[in-house]
C-alpha cells in the first residue's frame, strides 16, 4: 500500500504543477489593466481623453509615429512623404494593410476622415482645431494623397501623428452610435466588447500588418477610478497593470517581489498662472515685483522632493524638454525669502495681503498647501480653492476670465513634440486661457506657425520662454510624473507622451 500512495501523492502533486503551469501560460495571453476613468466614447474624434486616446494605438494606427528612443518620426500607415512646397506635402501609404472589417486602407480613407469628419463643422470635433491650418486633402491615387495647407505650416507631421483613418464605408453604414460604441481600425487589436462603467475587451488581430505583434493575446481594461482600489486590486492580483498610482504607494508595491513600479516624467507641465493683467480682479499680482516675490518665497525643489519622493522633476522653462523649441539655459527664480521681503516692502506691500489659488489635482493641492506655509513667512496669506472633481467648472471659470489670484494648472502634449503645443495655448491674445496678454508673445508665437525656418523657430520659442519667466507670467513647478504599478514579469516600455503600446508589451 505503501508505494501506491507514493504514486498518488506524486500524482496529485503533478496535477497541481500542471493546473499552476497551464494557468500561468493562460495568464500569458492575457493583460488585465486598471484604468483611473470611464471611456467617454469609442470614436477618437469626439473626445480628447487620455484613456480613449491611449485605446486608439491598440485599435487603430496612426499616420507617422515615433521612435521611442530620439522621439523623431517614422512611417506607420504612411510609409514615405515629402514637402512639394511651402504648402504641399505629398503622402504615400502601405500597401496591404485592411481595416477589421476586411477593407483595404487608401488615400480616400485619409481623405474621408480628415475633410468629411474631423473639419466637418457638423461633427463638431474637439480636435478640429489642431487641423485647421488643413486647406483640403486630394487623392492623387490608390495610395496616395496630398496634403494642402492655408500657409506655410511647420507641424504637418507632428499632427499626423494622431490621424487614425476610420473606414468610410463602416462610419456610413453603422452611423454615429454605431462609430461611438464599435470602433474598426486598422491596429493590432480587435473591439470585442464594451461594459460601460466597467470594462472593455480587446483581442488580438491576427491579420495585423506588423509581423510578431501583438505579443499578449487579450487586453482586458478594468475601469477602477479610485486610486486605492486600484493599488488594492494590483495588490491581490485581481490585475496585472494600475494606472496613475500616487507617489505614496510606491513604497508597498516596490516591497512586493511580484510586482514593480514603472514611472517617468511626462511631457506634461504644472504651474502657477498669475494674474498679472488683473482680467479676474485687481491683486497686489499687476505689480511684477509682487510676481517675481511670490516665485523667490517658494521652495519649489524641497516640496517636490518631498511629495514625490524623488520622482518628479523640476521645471525652470514653460515649454517642455524633449520638445522642439525647449531652452535649457532659462532659469526660473531661486529660493530667496529674503529677497522676497524686500521685493514686498518695496512694492508696498511689507505687511502682506491675501491671495486665491486654484487647482483641481491632488498632488497640486499637497503642493499648494506646503506653497502656502512658505508664502505666509513672507506675509503672503493664500486661500486654496480646490475644486478636484470639478475640473469641467474650473476649466469654465478659467476660460471666462473669474479665476482670481493664481491658476494652478497642468498642459502638455501627446503627439506635438513642439514648444506650439504649450505656449501659444496660454499667451495668443485670443484665446481664453490668457491672463498675461503680451503683444511681442502674441507676435512671436503666431510667426513660429508660419515659418518653416527651424533656426527661427528656435529663436522666437527662446525669446517667449525667457519672457514669460522675466515678467514672472508663470511660475514653472515640476513635469508630471506617470507611475504605473505592475507585474514583474511583465515587459512594459514606458514613454513620456504616457501612450502605453501594449501590442508591444509581453510576459517573460
Amino acid at each position: 500500500m505503501k508505494p501506491l500512495k507514493i504514486h498518488i501523492v506524486f500524482a496529485a502533486a503533478m496535477m497541481l504543477l500542471w493546473t499552476a503551469a497551464g494557468q500561468a501560460q493562460a495568464q500569458k495571453g492575457t493583460l488585465i489593466y486598471a484604468v483611473d476613468g470611464e471611456f467617454a466614447s469609442m470614436d477618437i474624434y469626439a473626445s480628447v481623453q487620455i484613456n480613449l486616446l491611449n485605446l486608439f494605438f491598440q485599435v487603430n494606427d496612426p499616420l507617422v509615429d515615433r521612435d521611442p528612443r530620439d522621439n523623431s518620426i517614422k512611417p506607420a500607415l504612411a510609409l514615405n512623404w515629402r514637402r512639394v512646397d511651402p504648402l504641399t506635402w505629398e503622402f504615400t501609404l502601405r500597401q496591404g494593410v485592411y481595416f477589421h472589417n476586411g477593407v483595404e486602407l487608401t488615400a480616400e480613407a485619409v481623405r474621408f476622415t480628415l475633410m468629411d469628419f474631423i473639419l466637418n463643422p457638423d461633427k463638431r470635433s474637439p480636435l478640429a482645431g489642431g487641423f485647421s491650418w488643413l486647406k483640403s486633402t486630394e487623392v492623387t491615387g490608390r495610395y496616395t494623397f496630398r496634403l494642402i495647407t492655408h500657409k506655410p505650416y511647420p507641424l504637418v507631421l507632428e499632427r499626423m501623428t494622431y490621424l487614425f483613418p476610420y473606414e468610410p464605408g463602416y462610419v456610413k453604414c453603422a452611423g454615429p452610435e454605431g462609430v461611438a460604441t464599435r470602433p474598426v481600425g486598422t491596429g493590432p487589436y480587435l473591439f470585442q466588447k464594451w461594459e460601460r462603467g466597467h470594462k472593455l475587451v480587446l483581442t488580438a488581430n491576427p491579420g495585423y500588418w506588423r509581423p510578431g505583434l501583438p505579443r499578449i493575446k487579450k487586453i482586458v481594461y478594468r475601469v477602477i477610478p479610485e486610486v486605492s482600489t486600484r493599488e488594492a486590486e494590483l495588490l491581490a492580483g485581481g490585475v496585472d497593470l494600475a494606472a496613475n498610482l500616487d507617489p505614496e504607494m510606491i513604497e508597498k508595491v516596490e516591497s512586493r517581489p511580484d510586482l514593480k513600479i514603472l514611472d517617468g516624467p511626462t511631457f506634461r507641465l504644472n504651474f502657477w498662472q498669475f494674474d498679472g493683467s488683473g482680467r479676474a480682479g485687481k491683486t497686489p499680482l499687476t505689480d511684477l515685483r509682487v510676481r517675481r516675490a511670490i516665485c523667490h518665497a517658494v521652495d519649489r525643489q524641497t516640496i517636490l522632493r518631498v511629495l514625490l519622493k524623488g520622482r518628479g522633476q523640476m521645471a525652470d522653462s514653460p515649454a517642455i524638454p524633449g520638445h522642439f523649441g525647449f531652452d535649457s539655459t532659462v532659469r526660473a527664480y531661486d529660493f530667496d525669502p529674503a529677497k522676497a521681503r524686500a521685493l514686498l516692502k518695496e512694492a508696498g506691500y511689507g505687511q502682506g495681503f491675501d491671495l486665491d489659488i486654484w487647482y483641481n489635482y491632488g498632488f497640486q493641492g499637497m503642493f499648494n498647501q506646503a506653497a502656502a506655509g512658505y508664502l505666509a513667512d513672507v506675509g503672503i496669506r493664500l486661500n486654496l480653492k480646490d475644486y478636484r472633481g470639478n475640473v469641467g467648472h474650473l476649466v469654465k471659470l478659467l476660460n471666462s476670465g473669474r479665476v482670481t489670484g493664481i491658476g494652478n494648472f497642468t498642459w502638455g502634449s501627446i503627439f506635438v513634440f513642439d514648444a506650439d503645443a504649450v505656449l501659444p495655448s496660454w499667451f495668443l491674445l485670443k484665446e481664453p486661457r490668457c491672463y498675461n496678454p503680451d503683444p511681442d508673445l502674441d507676435r512671436w508665437l503666431r510667426r513660429t506657425r508660419t515659418t518653416l525656418d527651424h533656426a527661427e523657430r528656435q529663436r522666437l520659442f527662446s525669446s517667449a520662454q525667457r519672457r514669460i519667466v522675466d515678467q514672472a507670467y508663470w511660475l514653472p513647478l515640476n513635469l508630471n510624473h506617470s507611475i504605473y504599478g505592475a507585474r514583474e514579469n511583465l515587459v512594459l516600455e514606458f514613454r513620456p507622451d504616457t501612450m502605453l503600446r501594449l501590442d508591444k508589451a509581453y510576459w517573460k
